[in-house]
């Protein structure tokens, strides 16, 4: 089983051991949070260095955040050739397979399709077995879509801990990577971390410019329907699962992602 860990922030560096023979680096939520050259840089000097491989996490795109991405790749293709990138889009995937064939796309976590409420679980025991199997299952068994991956290159998916577990292999050559142990619930271009010290703007709600409130607060939320408490992280809601499945190797999934914290 290989062993990643994930960085979403330069002075997270500190959370590394020789455990990890590779590094993730980047943001699946939020344009606003991709790192800049610079900082790609600055990782790619700590892989080599420890001799780690390394994997480029994009987040879902406008058109304003293309260019952005592109010096990324442009520097990883240059820097790093074989790299894997995870893209979240497939506007990304796209831009990847048409200009960058030096790099790996990788199927982001954010769109494979898996039922994701915690809530699930106050109800999963009274279900038949094949609703449940349903809940355990993913568009990822779906032909058509394994068929649409292969055809583009992608020979590697992002799986969420999900509470109730998975009931599916993967299939046609796709090796999986398991996200331990925060897993996201929902993601939304919406940002109510925005202004949330603004005191004035605490009964206004809409769309702000963003000053990476998210880097700062984080705010947990609890009801008594849910089993477990939600973590609202900038325009991102998380849960926290740190038991993993048995079994994983067999269906497909060769890969853990440690996150020490949540990734944004």
């Amino acid at each position: 089983m290989e062993q990643a860990v994930f960085i979403s922030r330069i002075e997270n560096l500190k959370c590394w051991t020789p455990q990890f023979s590779r590094l993730y680096f980047g943001n699946e939520f939020c344009e606003h949070l991709i790192p800049s050259v610079a900082e790609l840089r600055q990782l790619l000097d700590f892989t080599d260095e420890k001799g780690m491989d390394f994997t480029l996490v994009s987040p879902y795109a406008t058109d304003r955040l293309l260019p952005g991405l592109e010096k990324l790749f442009q520097e990883l293709a240059r820097r790093r050739p074989g790299s894997e990138v995870v893209f979240n889009d497939y506007g990304v995937l796209r831009i990847l397979t048409s200009r960058y064939g030096e790099l790996e796309p990788v199927m982001g976590r954010l769109l494979h399709k898996m039922k994701r409420g915690p809530r699930l679980m106050t109800v999963i025991g009274k279900l038949p077995p094949t609703t449940v199997e349903y809940f355990r299952s993913t568009n990822l068994t779906v032909p058509v879509l394994v068929e649409f991956l292969n055809r583009h290159g992608v020979k590697r998916v992002e799986l969420d801990n999900l509470l109730q577990g998975f009931d599916f292999s993967l299939r046609d050559g796709l090796g999986g990577s398991l996200y331990f142990p925060y897993a996201y619930v929902s993601t939304s271009r919406f940002c109510l971390t925005a202004n949330c010290d603004v005191p004035e703007k605490e009964e206004v709600i809409g769309i702000f410019p963003c000053h990476r409130e998210c880097r700062h607060y984080t705010f947990y939320l609890r009801n008594e329907v849910m089993p477990v408490v939600l973590v609202r992280k900038g325009n991102t809601i998380f849960f926290e699962n740190d038991v993993l499945p048995d079994g994983l190797e067999g269906r497909g999934s060769d890969r853990i992602v440690t996150e020490p914290e949540i990734p944004m």
